[in-house]
């Protein structure tokens, strides 16, 4: 347990009847003895401020190594995804809504993890509104904001788009820069 610090005496207070009573040169008096009290109490203060700021500065420390580490995560993530994109190891949308991925049917369109060819993350949809995509069966154009819906969609003949716009809208994720991709 730390030890109990003492705090510098106060001067009495004085009542605010009794302070219409005094002089200037008595407020003087009383004024500079409350500056002594506050110089003194931050005097005593300057131990524990310096303590504190060295507990900033270290979790300071600690968090810059943890963004560094994040950067360095996502950096690796990136580069195996543009990798796996060179290689043509990445599925295309259309080979995922055919093959049946294993993804819960409630999961939402937005938080499905896609990239481009080039390794680059996407988020389908808008990007106002992310996540729902259209299809359609030539003719008539249907919404689907879930997994589920897009795959039973596309098992059921339907292509991602509309008649006018064939293919998959996605923009960059976390800016409004959006394009039409073919599912493929």
């Amino acid at each position: 347990m730390a030890d109990v610090f003492d705090l510098p005496e106060l001067p009495a207070p004085v009542a605010a009847e009794e302070l219409q009573a005094v002089d200037e040169a008595g407020l003087e008096a009383l004024v500079g003895s409350i500056r002594d009290a506050e110089r003194a109490t931050l005097a005593a203060m300057s131990p524990f401020d310096a303590h504190l700021r060295e507990i900033r500065a270290r979790l300071a420390e600690v968090s810059t190594e943890r963004r560094r580490r994040e950067r360095a995560a996502t950096t690796a993530q990136r580069r195996a995804v543009r990798d796996q994109a060179k290689a043509g190891d990445l599925p295309s949308l259309a080979d995922v809504l055919a093959g049946g991925a294993d993804l819960p049917d409630d999961l939402d369109l937005a938080r499905l993890p896609a990239f481009l060819r080039t390794g680059g993350s996407v988020t389908l949809g808008f990007p106002g509104r992310p996540g729902p995509t259209a299809f359609t069966d030539g003719r008539r154009t249907q919404t689907a904001k879930t997994w589920g819906d897009a795959r039973r969609l596309y098992l059921d003949g339907w292509e991602p788009g509309t008649p006018q716009v064939p293919g998959v809208r996605v923009h960059l994720s976390g800016t409004k820069v959006e394009r039409v991709t073919p599912a493929e």
